[in-house]
């Protein structure tokens, strides 16, 4: 398969909702006032129960998940907004990521998206807007627990920044972050829309990190999403501005070629930044609940995805055989070292016997990834 390293052959989306639903009484919020007057031309909607605007999504659509996209509903976060990841799965090495659910759906469309199955009965794009109950929450947290490391990331249930130039979630998060002793937060992203971030001098506790993958699979399997080279560009700029950057080559997808396919990706990523000032770079292979794979056959017909058979592990999750795995993740471990020794690599979402394999070790023998590791 050829390698592309030009532009995408699906547009990229510049996000723009069909309509704004609001949940009743969330006028009173600032951050809705903020997002209002960013579209003051999306026509509006009240609603008391986002479920009847889901129930007439789900009558009227083929494509209930798409369909979802396209309106965003602001609304209030009801319970605790700070959670352990969901990955956390039997046998799996824990990262001890915590996430904060501020959103949920994304405006890119992405094949191997878990959400096409996690948000069946509930599609639409919601943005919740009550962030002074996160800050406090946060705060309250963070204080309890002084001598923890907190990695809190906002990219689980949608992207980080996709439509952050809509709903400037990060003009909030970042002047908190950047106060705390024994916190970070990672903002995770395919994203280029950087301009919020880039109006704050001194981001010293905020991880911005890219989901990449060779030019190629993300024209098959990322639709809607800027190419390699503009988040590349995107992660410079934040690079020099004082940002700390990370990569997630997650999800690795096996097409004939990956290995010339990643090795260009890594040559691509070292020529243009300076590797030495990556934070880390994590490594997994794609994988799927069971329930999943019909959607993205139905939604992603021209889809690579299953051109390699899986199996079930542990967690109930198929995945690549698992010496193809460790092939996979010691070849794209060898092409990052030959460019750097002290660069940072982890494994997503993989076993003791998984990393044992690939890297002779376990996270507890890196110091930079001790901090946040939980075994």
């Amino acid at each position: 398969m050829p390698i592309n390293t030009k532009g995408s052959r699906h547009p990229i989306l510049k996000y723009k909702p069909d309509t704004l639903f609001l949940e009743e009484g969330i006028e009173e919020y600032s951050l809705t006032q903020e997002i209002l007057s960013r579209l003051p031309d999306v026509p509006r909607q009240g609603f008391q129960d986002i479920s009847t605007i889901t129930e007439q999504i789900i009558s009227s659509q083929y494509d209930v998940f798409g369909a979802g996209k396209n309106s965003l509903a602001l609304s209030r976060f009801k319970g605790s907004f700070l959670k352990k990841c969901p990955g956390i799965s039997p046998g799996m090495v824990c990262c001890n990521y915590y996430i904060v659910s501020l959103s949920k759906n994304c405006i890119y469309d992405c094949s191997y998206c878990f959400l096409q199955d996690f948000l069946d009965n509930n599609p639409i794009q919601v943005a919740y807007v009550n962030i002074e109950d996160l800050l406090s929450e946060l705060e309250e947290v963070f204080t309890q627990y002084p001598d923890r490391n907190f990695r809190v990331g906002t990219g689980e249930l949608t992207d980080s920044l996709a439509i952050d130039n809509i709903v400037p979630y990060t003009n909030h998060l970042i002047p908190f972050f950047n106060q705390q002793s024994n916190a970070v937060l990672e903002l995770k992203t395919k994203s280029d829309q950087i301009s919020n971030l880039l109006n704050h001098s001194d981001p010293t506790n905020i991880i911005v990190s890219w989901s990449l993958n060779p030019q190629t699979i993300s024209e098959l399997e990322e639709k809607g999403t800027p190419s390699l080279t503009q988040r590349l560009e995107a992660a410079r700029a934040c690079l020099d501005k004082g940002y700390r950057i990370g990569f997630h080559f997650d999800p690795i997808i096996l097409i004939p070629g990956w290995e010339a396919a990643y090795k260009q990706l890594v040559d691509i990523l070292c020529d243009t930044l300076p590797i030495d000032k990556v934070e880390w770079v994590s490594l997994g292979s794609f994988r799927y609940r069971p329930n999943l794979k019909s959607k993205i056959i139905n939604r992603h017909p021209n889809t690579h995805l299953f051109n390699s058979e899986h199996f079930p592990g542990k967690d109930g999750k198929f995945r690549y055989f698992r010496p193809l795995r460790n092939q996979a993740y010691k070849t794209i471990r060898g092409y990052l070292t030959s460019r750097s020794k002290e660069l940072s690599i982890y494994l997503c979402m993989e076993t003791n016997e998984i990393w044992e394999d690939v890297t002779g070790k376990t996270p507890r023998s890196d110091k930079k990834l001790d901090q946040f590791f939980d075994l």
